[in-house]
């Protein structure tokens, strides 16, 4: 697919919608073929949406899209994208995964959008492969299928399959996509009618730097957050995180007082909270498995800290 030169035929794609899957996704992912045909004044691409039982699909706004057809209408894909949004494992039926083989047996590039990456790894294609997907399902996916080289890049293309993380980045997809099948001029024009002006690199993190999201250049700020980061399970003292920065506690108190208007131990409890949080809602692990994963060796001490950073005890975010 990525790769060939331009070809005379309209190229075919067909989107598997699942539900929940993202609608800022999908729309990131058309626009660039439909403004491509219109660019160009001729049909480049044609596109197909489908579903399981065809009909409505509902996105993760709740807003209901019709598809074309269902998967039985379907016989053969020259291109099959898969869209799925943050539970791809409550989503995935043995109808959905058995189509995903045949397309696969068939010969079919096969992309994945945003978690569609765990479906595909669910019907076996992706083994051996390497893929992408969002950073939030990263590492519960990366668990679940060790066959797969996942890595948190924007693009991966690895032979007839391909994979992007979700959002703009079907958007960066479908550039390179243009780009490299009818050349760099179509897929600036493409962009200049998107308002697009700068075109990530495949490799780019998928996340804003820490510099960015803390809205400082501090370097002691910096390599305390990522100290913090890396040390969730068994979390440093804040004695010894100063100790690692070469400066003197009562400094590392002030510095997050200026910078974030809080001190080091709140939030620090607050990224082991939100790593809680993410836990619950992605994995199966116990509340007490996910207690203890993020550092809190009482589970009503953690319980006490989740309630009054959510609003609600851990229990009910399952």
């Amino acid at each position: 697919m990525f790769g060939e030169p331009s070809r005379m035929t309209v190229q075919k794609i067909h989107f598997l919608l699942l539900p929940g899957f993202s609608l800022f996704g999908l729309t990131s992912m058309l626009d660039p073929l439909r403004h491509a045909n219109r660019t160009q004044g001729e049909d480049l691409y044609e596109w197909q949406l489908i579903s399981e039982n065809g009909g409505l699909i509902s996105s993760s706004d709740s807003i209901e899209i019709m598809t074309h057809a269902d998967l039985r209408a379907i016989e053969k894909c020259e291109t099959l994208i898969i869209c799925s949004g943050s539970d791809p494992d409550v989503v995935t039926t043995p109808a959905v995964l058995a189509f995903i083989r045949q397309q696969s047996h068939f010969g079919a590039d096969i992309g994945c959008q945003d978690t569609g990456a765990y479906i595909a790894a669910a019907a076996g294609i992706l083994d051996g492969y390497r893929a992408t997907m969002h950073w939030e399902n990263y590492e519960t996916t990366q668990d679940a299928f060790p066959n797969v080289a996942f890595v948190e890049e924007l693009l991966v293309i690895d032979r007839k399959r391909f994979s992007c993380p979700g959002a703009l980045s079907g958007l960066d997809m479908m550039l390179y996509l243009i780009k490299s099948q009818y050349g760099q001029e179509l897929a600036t024009r493409v962009a200049d009618e998107l308002v697009y002006t700068h075109q990530r690199e495949h490799s780019e993190p998928q996340r804003r730097s820490l510099q960015i999201r803390l809205d400082s250049r501090n370097p002691h700020l910096i390599d305390a957050v990522n100290l913090m980061e890396q040390n969730i399970e068994e979390p440093l003292l804040i004695a010894e995180l100063a100790q690692c920065l070469g400066i003197s506690d009562r400094e590392l108190e002030r510095l997050f007082k200026r910078h974030l208007a809080q001190t080091p131990k709140a939030f620090y409890r607050q990224l082991r909270l939100e790593k809680a949080r993410w836990m619950l809602q992605q994995t199966n692990d116990s509340v007490t498995a996910v207690a203890t994963a993020c550092g809190f060796v009482s589970l009503s001490h953690f319980t006490r800290c989740y309630q009054k950073q959510f609003s609600k005890p851990p229990s009910k975010e399952r």
